[in-house]
C-alpha cells in the first residue's frame, strides 16, 4: 500500500504536464506565469497542535484544469504537558518538537467562486522528518524521543485558488504516524491517525 502511494506521488507531474503536451491552451496568451514561488503556512490539530511554516513551488495557472504544488515545510507541535501537575506551566502545555515535511498536491480546478477565486479538489501525500525533540516531553518516552524518524500522510483537501492566495481545508491520514505510542494514557500521541488543519500559500 505504501509502495502504491509512493509511486502514485511520483507520477503526479506527469499529470499536470499532460495537461501542457500540446496544442494551444486557453491560458496561453495569460500574462499569469506558468511557474510561481509561494510562503506557505499550516495549522492543523488533534491532540496536539501544530503550526508550520514553508515555501512551495505551484505549476499552473488560475484558469488551468489542473495545478500541480510542492514544497518544504517546518512545522512544529504544542500538546498536553505530562508531567506532574504541579510541575506543569499555566495553560498545561509543552513543546513536543518539530517535524520537517514535504507535501505534493495536485489540484483539480473545478469552477469559479468570484471573478478572482477558483474552487478546487486536491488530493497528494506529505514525507515527514523528525527535526528536534522538546526538552520536556521527550524524558517520559521509552524511546527518549516523542518522534519517529520519519512519517507518511495521504492528504485530501478542498479549497480555493486566486492569483497570489492559496487558500484550503485538509485531512492527513497518516500511514506512517510521526509520534511513538509509548506513552500511556490520554496524553498519548502517537495513537493518533488524522489530524485536521488548514492552508494558506501567498505566491509571489
Amino acid at each position: 500500500m505504501r509502495n502504491m502511494i509512493v509511486i502514485c506521488l511520483l507520477c503526479l507531474p506527469l499529470s499536470v504536464a499532460a495537461q501542457w503536451g500540446g496544442g494551444s491552451r486557453g491560458t496561453a496568451k495569460s500574462s499569469e506565469p506558468f511557474v510561481t514561488l509561494g510562503l506557505c503556512h499550516t495549522g492543523d490539530f488533534y491532540k496536539s497542535l501544530g503550526v508550520g511554516m514553508g515555501l512551495m513551488c505551484n505549476f499552473g495557472r488560475t484558469n488551468d484544469l489542473l495545478n500541480l504544488s510542492f514544497g518544504a515545510e517546518y512545522i512544529e507541535y504544542v500538546g498536553a504537558d505530562p508531567r506532574p501537575e504541579d510541575k506543569q506551566g499555566t495553560m498545561g502545555l509543552a513543546d513536543i518538537g518539530g517535524q520537517i515535511v514535504f507535501p505534493v498536491m495536485l489540484k483539480l480546478q473545478l469552477f469559479r467562486t468570484s471573478k478572482w477565486t477558483k474552487f478546487y479538489i486536491a488530493g497528494g501525500g506529505e514525507y515527514g522528518l523528525r527535526a528536534h525533540d522538546g526538552g520536556v516531553v521527550k524524558h517520559f518516552y521509552e524511546e527518549e524521543t516523542a518522534f519517529n524518524d520519519h512519517s507518511l500522510a495521504v492528504i485530501p483537501m478542498i479549497g480555493w485558488r486566486a492569483r497570489n492566495v492559496d487558500f484550503g481545508f485538509y485531512c492527513k491520514y497518516y500511514l506512517d504516524k510521526p509520534f511513538h505510542n509509548s506513552l500511556d494514557g490520554k496524553k498519548n500521541l502517537g495513537d493518533e491517525e488524522m489530524r485536521f488543519g488548514y492552508h494558506v500559500t501567498w505566491w509571489f
